[in-house]
C-alpha cells in the first residue's frame, strides 16, 4: 500500500523541497494504494486548509480531507504527512547496504540532491481507503513507509472486496511486500453464507482468473470457528484455499457439528464446494499413541413429527 505516494507531491508543493523520497515499488495486491505509475497527478482537498510545521516536520490537511491519486482515494477528517531530512535516511540505509563504487552516484541524482522525504502518514477519524477492488474503514490509519505496512484501528473495522468481508476488533493491517491483510481481535472473514473466524486472521491476495486482486488463501489462529449453512467446525488453526474450496482445521479438539450430530478429532478437511466433510484422529503422517480416535455422536430422527417419548 503506497499511501505515502499520495503525500509526496502534496509535501513537495507545500515545502518547495528540491527532492523527495522515491516512490516505493508498485504494490501488487491487497488494498493497492500505489495509485498508478510514478508521476501520476495528485489532488488533495481539505475544507479547512493545510498547514506546514517545520519544527515538527509535518504537513497537515484539515477538515474533510481527501487525497486522490490514480484510482485510489483516501478520506479522513485530518491527514498528516511526517517528513525527515533525506540525508538522515540515506545514512541509515547506507549502514545496511554494501558501499557503492565512487562513480555510482552521478551529480544531480537523488543520492546527492539532499532535500526531505516522507516517512510516515496518518489519516485520522472517519477513515476510508478505497481502490477499485477493496475498501477499508476505520477511525485511524498509520502507514510506515520504511516497513511498507499500514495499520488501521478504531471501531467497526472492516475490509470490503467484491466477494469478501473481513472484520476485526483491534486492528486491520496490510503488509505490502507480503500482499497480506491481517485482522486482529475477533477477526472474521465472510463470503456469501460461509465464514471463518479466529483471534487472528490473515488473508493472502493474488490475481484471480479475471486478473483482479482477490483473496487466494486465508489462515485463522486460536478460537477458530468455521460456519457454513449446514455445519459449524471449531479448532485451533484453519487454512483455507479459495480455489479448491478446502478448509483444513487442526487442534487438540476439533469439533464438527451438523444438525444434532457431532464429531470430535484432531484434523478436519471441509470441502466448501462439495459439502463433504472428513474428520481424522490425527493429521496425515502424525504419530498416534493408540488412544486417539474419532468420536461421533449421532441423534436419530424422531417419529411423530419430531416428538420424542414423553412429548405432547
Amino acid at each position: 500500500m503506497k499511501r505515502a505516494a499520495l503525500f509526496v507531491l502534496l509535501a513537495a508543493t507545500a515545502l518547495s523541497a528540491p527532492s523527495w523520497a522515491k516512490e516505493p515499488p508498485k504494490a501488487q495486491g491487497g488494498v493497492n494504494l500505489s495509485g498508478g505509475k510514478s508521476g501520476t497527478p495528485l489532488e488533495v482537498y481539505a475544507d479547512n486548509g493545510m498547514e506546514l510545521s517545520q519544527d515538527l516536520k509535518k504537513v497537515i490537511a484539515h477538515g474533510n480531507a481527501k487525497a486522490i491519486r490514480g484510482n485510489v482515494t483516501v478520506k479522513s477528517d485530518t491527514m498528516i504527512a511526517y517528513y525527515r531530512d533525506k540525508s538522515e535516511a540515506q545514512a541509515g540505509q547506507a549502514a545496511k547496504k554494501p558501499a557503492k563504487k565512487a562513480a555510482g552516484a552521478q551529480p544531480g541524482s537523488d543520492e546527492q540532491s539532499g532535500g526531505s522525504e516522507i516517512w510516515r502518514v496518518e489519516a485520522i477519524d472517519h477513515v476510508t481507503i478505497a481502490s477499485p477492488t477493496q475498501t477499508v474503514y476505520g477511525d485511524h490509519a498509520d502507514y510506515n513507509i520504511d516497513d511498507a505496512v499500514v495499520v488501521v484501528t478504531g471501531r467497526d473495522l472492516k475490509m470490503v472486496t467484491p466477494t469478501d468481508l473481513i472484520t476485526a476488533r483491534d486492528a486491520l493491517e496490510y503488509w505490502d511486500q507480503k500482499q497480506q491483510a491481517v485482522a486482529k481481535g475477533n477477526a472474521k472473514a465472510t463470503r456469501a453464507d460461509k465464514s471463518v473466524a479466529g483471534d487472528v486472521l490473515s488473508a493472502d491476495f493474488a490475481k484471480d482468473s479475471d486478473g483482479k486482486m482477490a483473496i487466494s488463501k486465508a489462515h485463522a489462529d486460536k478460537n477458530v470457528v468455521l460456519t457454513t449453512p449446514t455445519e459449524v467446525v471449531t479448532g485451533d488453526h484453519a487454512d483455507y484455499d479459495v480455489e479448491s474450496g478446502i478448509v483444513i482445521i487442526t487442534g487438540n479438539d476439533v469439533h464438527l457439528t451438523r444438525d444434532q450430530n457431532t464429531l470430535d478429532g484432531q484434523y478436519a478437511v471441509i470441502n466448501l464446494n462439495t459439502g463433504i466433510s472428513k474428520l481424522y484422529p490425527v493429521a496425515p503422517g502424525g504419530a498416534t499413541t493408540g488412544g486417539q480416535r474419532v468420536k461421533g455422536v449421532f441423534t436419530p430422527q424422531q417419529k411423530d413429527g419430531g416428538k420424542g417419548k414423553g412429548q405432547q
